[in-house]
């Protein structure tokens, strides 16, 4: 009978706590370093300025995104325009937060995440994927 209420109990405790765990990077957040969202908004800074130069260099994955010379070059010629307006205001309180509206995957624990950002308050999320090499996170989506 004492397994079963210990049982029990951690099922209880899971349940409670996934939910909490899962949208515990909601809301607006200063990202902290060498985290995803710290490489989300290095990223995204680069972008708003349009220096998409440095971004390709630092930020982009040269495997899923940055492969190859036309996938380059569409970013260059057609890509980074745009993103340089949805940048701007995907950056909150002077360009050091991110308003997170959810996050699919885990970024402690997948090698990739799909992370949805408030960034007009008036329309839906805007996602970026990002992926995680041995020690930083580069995008594989634009």
């Amino acid at each position: 009978m004492l397994n079963k209420s210990r049982i029990n109990f951690v099922l209880f405790f899971v349940l409670i706590t996934i939910p909490l765990l899962v949208h515990a990077d909601q809301g607006l957040i200063v990202p902290k370093k060498d985290s995803v969202y710290y490489s989300l908004l290095q990223g995204l800074k680069l972008l708003a300025v349009g220096d998409i130069e440095q971004w390709i260099i630092g930020s982009c994955d040269g495997i899923r995104l940055c492969s190859n010379s036309a996938v380059v070059n569409n970013i260059r010629n057609h890509r980074a325009k745009l993103q340089e307006k949805i940048a701007t205001s995907c950056l909150k309180k002077g360009g050091e937060a991110l308003h997170i509206d959810h996050v699919v995957g885990s970024p402690e624990i997948d090698i990739a995440v799909k992370i949805y950002l408030v960034c007009d308050e008036k329309g839906p999320p805007r996602f970026y994927s990002l992926r995680r090499t041995v020690d930083y996170w580069f995008f594989i989506s634009l």
